[in-house]
């Protein structure tokens, strides 16, 4: 059973020749990974040109089902390799933008986006490392008359104008030997990013109409890109809803989050792909709430001895017989010299969610550190234990 098949069946709650075993490396543990010599923009170039002999073979020496994260724009979060994957055009009749270096330091620099539109000026501005990783420092949606900003940011450039060639190459060039994991914003997420997450939770009580407004803007945004993302071949979206982790009320979710999701999955699904919820934050009292949107998968299952507060076990008895469960596995483990530690997380693990199926072992969050051998462990004792009879 290649990488794909035995994880698209985990995704449609079947049962697999054995658990699927994918995880997120983050980029000071790809840094160790890379071949000395080549920038993060040259080794991400070396993906995009021969992702098989690069980051396939990078998670398959380590012993995973290697699978594939690339990623669509997340405005003033993540913009170097959105555009280097799915470019678009910096103006269009109604959308001029300029980028400008402001700032540089060792490792560092600072980046602006000047935007002229027909309804009024836009910018925003976010810091990169290492040439790849932003955090945003101002935000497009910016100051106290919102409303006024989002007429502006409705001119965005549509759909029709991303070039999806250089991501279709690359699904081509990997076929079954990987599972294709595209991260893409959610509504919620993008709304928060070109609002500032702050900004917006303060707008959920100062201004409920005008959050309604932009996420149904978010929405119909998304709704066309997420059916283009279909001609690409990837196997499933990542739909990126972050900030709904950060300790939202069920009443909140349901009212401005749950309809807009819901809309979104179902043109993915449009699309012929598969669908993955991502919360890597707190969601247990919404539990049932998120899986009502429709997805195939959710993730991270991040526990509270992190950013979150699910228990793998409880989701498993919730929803596990709904949607397929994608994550759990708490990656710090790794950092300890200790491969019974471990051992034992995989177990736990694969105790809590793996009968019936619709189970894939990953990390929780990105495997930013990991002692030396402890990322064998893992997949060794997975390997071992997750088979199914």
């Amino acid at each position: 059973m290649n990488t794909a098949e035995r994880s698209i069946i985990a995704f449609k709650r079947g049962i697999p020749d054995r658990v699927p075993i994918h995880s997120w490396l983050g980029l000071p543990l790809i840094r160790q990974l890379k071949p000395k010599g080549k920038s993060m923009h040259d080794m991400l170039q070396w993906w995009i040109d021969d992702p098989l002999g690069s980051i396939v073979k990078m998670q398959a020496d380590l012993g995973m089902d290697p699978m594939i994260w690339t990623h669509s724009q997340h405005i003033g979060e993540s913009e170097i390799w959105p555009r280097m994957l799915i470019p678009r055009p910096l103006e269009t009749d109604t959308w001029h933008e300029t980028i400008t270096e402001t700032g540089r330091g060792k490792g560092w620099r600072e980046h602006q986006h000047l935007i002229r539109t027909p309804a009024g000026d836009l910018d925003y501005s976010y810091r990169t490392e290492d040439g790849y990783g932003t955090a945003s420092q101002d935000f497009l949606l910016k100051g106290d008359r919102p409303e006024h900003k989002l007429e502006a940011f409705r001119y965005f450039p549509t759909a029709d104008v991303y070039d999806m060639s250089v991501l279709k190459g690359m699904v081509d060039k990997v076929g079954e030997e990987a599972f294709w994991s595209h991260h893409v914003i959610g509504p919620w997420d993008m709304a928060a990013e070109v609002r500032g997450l702050v900004n917006i939770s303060m707008d959920l009580k100062k201004r409920p109409q005008f959050v309604h407004e932009l996420m149904r803007f978010c929405t119909d945004w998304l709704k066309p890109y997420y059916r283009r993302l279909g001609e690409t071949g990837i196997h499933s979206i990542s739909m990126n809803e972050t900030w709904v982790g950060v300790g939202l009320s069920r009443e909140v979710f349901r009212e401005f989050i749950q309809p807009y999701d819901a809309e979104c999955i179902a043109a993915a699904h449009e699309a012929g792909y598969l669908v993955s919820f991502h919360n890597c934050g707190r969601g247990t009292r919404f539990l049932e709430d998120m899986i009502d949107t429709g997805p195939d998968a959710l993730e991270t299952i991040t526990s509270n001895r992190t950013s979150g507060d699910f228990d793998l076990a409880d989701v498993k008895r919730r929803v596990g017989q709904r949607v397929c469960l994608f994550g759990g596995f708490y990656e710090h483990v790794l950092k300890e010299d200790d491969s019974q530690l471990v051992r034992d997380e995989v177990r736990r693990c694969l105790d809590a969610a793996m009968e019936g199926g619709g189970y894939i072992l990953r990390s929780s969050g990105q495997i930013f550190h990991a002692n030396p051998g402890m990322i064998e462990v893992m997949t060794a004792t997975a390997r071992e234990y997750g088979r199914y009879q």
